[in-house]
């Protein structure tokens, strides 16, 4: 029976490698996005045969131990030990973060079992064509170009710096600020503010990708992500919005730094229910909703 400890700040080198097995574009297979969202979810692992298995702890109608699909060289056999810990522990064998295309994998693997799927809408990932998020090209992007055509002009002196030890401070600066603004109590905001001043106090052990936008010498935006396969993660993303434009801006210019010519997408992840980015991020006419299940094998 594998033995699962928790998942620490110290751990992300340890398990960063076993991302780049990820199949899918799913941001809950990406080390930055495990690391950061660790505390939320009680986040357990085990490293099984050159695989990564992690536990965690999902709320759905109440809270319940779930295993997203093991990433590595022994997906199938780790799937396996997983299901003789969940025997072991008189646990429900459950599956979390699952796409559909894995469904399938998970029904041949326990093919003599009744499978039962879960879907919430909040939790589906926004995936998009990294080309159409750097030209921002035909009519469907003219609200994205107006909103960028008025910013240049309201704000001629704006520059796109990447994210370094000679900028961190600032940006930190600009996000305490930013976050005493904020009127957002919920669970999950409050979980995010903390990791994001993780993230700054631990810049170069997290490996993230940073930009921000800077307005007549001041921070006004910034944007952290990282890359995973062909993928480009946007992991958190805030602005002030007394610039006018300014998320169209941090958006487009994060895209055209980052999305380089081996990027084929951009995951701007969940809605988590809020309406206003889930108007958002549809405005950006995704390429594909990623839906993602949970699946109880019984």
């Amino acid at each position: 029976m594998p033995e699962f400890n928790k998942l620490t700040l110290n751990d992300i080198e340890k398990t960063r490698d076993y991302f780049l097995y990820s199949t899918n574009k799913t941001c809950d297979n990406t080390a930055g996005g495990t690391i950061m969202w660790r505390d939320f979810f009680n986040t357990e692992f085990n490293i099984h045969n050159n695989t990564l298995i992690l536990k965690v702890i999902i709320k759905y109608h109440g809270r319940m131990t779930a295993f997203p699909l093991p990433l590595g060289k022994d997906v199938c056999g780790s799937m396996l030990e997983v299901q003789k810990y969940c025997h072991d522990t008189k646990i429900p064998l459950v599956f979390c973060t699952v796409t559909k295309e894995e469904i399938q994998l998970i029904k041949q693997m326990f093919r003599h079992c009744n499978v039962m799927l879960y879907q919430e809408a909040s939790w589906s990932d926004y995936i998009y064509n990294a080309a159409d998020l750097i030209t921002l090209a035909g009519r469907k992007y003219s609200g994205q170009r107006n909103h960028i055509n008025r910013f240049n002009k309201l704000y001629d002196s704006y520059s796109f710096e990447v994210i370094s030890e000679s900028n961190l401070k600032e940006v930190r600066n600009f996000y305490t600020e930013y976050s005493t603004k904020s009127t957002k109590t919920s669970e999950i905001y409050t979980e995010e503010r903390t990791k994001i001043f993780e993230v700054f106090d631990n810049y170069d052990l997290y490996g993230m990708l940073g930009g921000l936008i800077r307005v007549s010498g001041k921070v006004a935006a910034f944007s952290m992500g990282e890359i995973c396969n062909d993928v480009l993660y946007v992991h958190t993303e805030k602005a002030d919005i007394e610039y006018k434009g300014i998320y169209q801006i941090i958006n487009n210019e994060f895209a055209k730094h980052y999305a380089s010519d081996n990027i084929n997408f951009i995951n701007r992840e969940e809605d988590e229910g809020d309406e206003g980015l889930r108007r958002s991020k549809e405005s950006y006419h995704p390429c594909e909703i990623l839906d993602k299940y949970i699946v109880e094998v019984m």
